[in-house]
């Protein structure tokens, strides 16, 4: 339930409007919005309709052969190579470029010649390679000094063998030689700076380009990418993670590739249909978690019956609100783990209690929900053997805590949640404190109103508190670049007086996200509000000073309401329950039929949540349960 994690209230009074959210995948469209106030939009629509059908692309293939339309070995190269390695081997170069420009292929190649005596005689030669056949690759092979490998054994059978390998190796030392063959990831790299040279410019560290994506989370869709390119994930970045169940549009950087092979990779019999790159370009660096300035959301919303005229004025009533004063700016579910009875906020509180046993219990018992008995009574006997055999490998988190458990004892539970990485850690404590900031936000709305009063903290300039957007992997986010939230910093925020209130408006209320650096004026009432807080949950600021010299919560101001921009929305009606009505850049596609259905368009800045301006809007639970709830009648 939504009060759970202090969801309360709504900002303005209107009537309820039962609907479908998220009925198909193009009734949730992101469209990222970059720090230079640019829309993250391919440039080429087409791309997405011609590559989610399938469709061949038969000029990129004819363009395949064109980087080896210019290779060619010199007359210098063939002069050298003659004197180096002698006219038979030279042949063979010749023979494997004439190949390669023929076949638009990676030609297998390997030949040996022989080892110059001189180290500088050596170098000369891989580097002649090297500048003119830069597909191939050399290496020295020194096979006087490899060791014989023979067992050590005292019977002389084995010592006669070992003299005989011995001279054996003696023999071979006119063998040492120079091994040149074919390397497919030269050749790759190769074919991609010849590929990319002209289209987009001289190759840099990182390539930067727009995903779109459909039914698969950034997290799990850079993981992919990445493990096509044969890469770890840390060369892969966003500026916010987006959600899974829609189409969403977003800049991403890889370091160390060139743009062909991300265009090669996209040509592959296997690759996710449910994923695009295109617009690339070069950069010096790469993208850092947060930098953006928000998203665009095209939402569709699939009524269950038609709206009558009156009805119709009353969802206009609402819709003008929200464009007016806008809503409560909660942390949605996803902040807590929405599918999850056990929910994260839950966790970081025992971990400012300082609860360590309980917090460890609550974290193996999140995944184990359906065994919840048995894991109760494993962890009660410091049976963490057994329980280790009973949990998927794939938890890793789990897996570690148990681990930890079994090296460095069963009662030693704070050493086990210090073996977590930090960003797993912290997210449980930053889930604490945006369920403590629900809590504030409910209850300043309840008990003073939605007009600004004396006592409110104000703010002209708040810095953003948070990188995360709308996404129901979002909780996989908190806290990851600890670097961003160093150089955040908190604004100067003015205490609203009976003398300054006159200068302020309602949408510059800020409330904190509690931490130990948030210094707030005692006459204030956030202050009476999180002393309310405090006792109801049973914790102290101390609590959070101690937990401030383990963990990483220094708070910030989060404002209290936010406000829609560019609100655009139209009723339509299609035919079909299931069908998409809309394509998959927000184009209404139909406009008739028997049901009814809100098309509604807006921006929003980062970390606030689209599921709480649709909460608002429809005067309804933004849960799963109640949604489920609403399909059931719906179908």
């Amino acid at each position: 339930m939504e009060s759970a994690v202090g969801i309360e209230s709504f900002l303005q009074e209107g009537q309820p409007f039962k609907c479908i959210f998220k009925h198909r995948f193009t009734d949730f469209i992101v469209q990222e919005i970059d720090l230079k106030n640019q829309l993250a939009i391919i440039s080429d629509k087409t791309k997405w309709l011609n590559f989610d059908q399938k469709q061949d692309h038969p000029q990129q293939q004819k363009n395949k052969t064109l980087p080896f339309a210019n290779l060619s070995l010199s007359e210098e190269f063939l002069q050298q190579s003659t004197q180096l390695f002698g006219q038979e081997v030279t042949e063979q170069f010749k023979q494997l470029v004439e190949k390669v420009k023929t076949t638009g292929k990676c030609v297998q190649f390997e030949t040996k010649v022989s080892l110059p005596e001189s180290k500088e005689d050596r170098i000369k030669v891989h580097q002649l390679i090297r500048q003119n056949i830069p597909f191939l690759e050399s290496f020295t092979k020194n096979v006087h000094n490899q060791k014989p490998k023979v067992e050590k054994k005292e019977d002389k059978a084995n010592e006669k063998l070992q003299e005989q390998t011995l001279q054996k190796v003696q023999e071979q030392t006119l063998q040492d030689h120079i091994l040149i063959k074919t390397s497919n990831i030269n050749f790759k790299k190769y074919v991609a700076s010849q590929t990319t040279s002209k289209a987009y410019g001289e190759s840099k560290k990182f390539v930067k380009f727009l995903l779109m994506k459909r039914n698969i989370d950034s997290i799990n869709a850079g993981m992919f990418i990445s493990k096509q390119l044969g890469l770890s994930n840390k060369h892969f970045a966003i500026a916010g993670t987006k959600d899974k169940r829609g189409v969403t549009t977003q800049w991403a950087t890889l370091q160390g590739m060139e743009i062909a092979q991300l265009i090669e990779i996209q040509e592959r019999k296997f690759w996710n249909q449910n994923i695009l790159m295109s617009d690339y370009s070069y950069q010096d660096q790469g993208i850092r978690l947060g930098e953006l300035q928000g998203n665009k959301f095209i939402i569709t919303l699939r009524f269950l019956n038609e709206l009558t005229q009156s009805q119709q004025w009353e969802l206009a009533k609402n819709i003008e609100n929200l464009k007016l004063h806008g809503f409560v700016n909660y942390f949605g579910l996803q902040r807590f783990g929405s599918k999850n009875k056990i929910k994260t906020h839950q966790i970081g509180k025992e971990i400012i209690r300082k609860n360590w046993k309980e917090c460890i219990r609550l974290i193996i018992l999140s995944s184990q929900q359906e065994d919840e008995e048995r894991v109760n009574q494993l962890f009660e006997l410091d049976d963490f053997v057994t329980l280790s055999s009973i949990i998927n490998p794939r938890l890793r988190i789990e897996k570690q805590l148990i681990d930890s458990l079994l090296q460095n004892g069963v009662h030693n539970y704070f050493t086990a949640l210090q073996s977590l990485p930090r960003n797993a850690r912290e997210l449980y404590l930053h889930a604490y404190q945006s369920y403590i900031w629900n809590k504030m936000a409910s209850m300043r709305l309840n008990q003073y109103g939605n007009k600004i009063v004396v006592g409110d903290i104000v703010s002209a300039n708040v810095m953003d508190e948070g990188v995360a957007d709308e996404g129901e992997e979002i909780i996989q986010q908190i806290a990851e670049d600890e670097e961003q939230q160093k150089k955040q910093t908190i604004s100067a925020c003015v205490l609203v007086t009976e003398q300054n209130i006159s200068q302020f408006t309602f949408d510059q209320i800020v409330l904190p996200i509690y931490g130990h650096k948030i210094t707030i004026p005692e006459e204030s009432i956030v202050s009476t509000l999180l002393q309310q807080i405090f006792q109801m949950e049973q914790i102290t600021k101390q609590d959070f000073e101690d937990a401030s010299n383990k963990f990483f919560i220094d708070g910030n101001f989060r404002y209290f309401v936010q406000i829609p921009s560019e609100v655009e929305h139209q009723l339509f009606k299609y035919q079909n329950k299931d069908q998409d009505v809309v394509d998959s850049f927000g184009e209404l596609l139909i406009d008739q039929g028997d049901y009814q259905g809100l098309l509604i368009k807006f921006k929003l800045k980062k970390s606030s949540y689209a599921t709480m301006l649709i909460r608002e809007l429809t005067k309804c639970p933004s849960t799963l349960e109640f949604q489920q709830e609403i399909s059931g009648e719906f179908n």
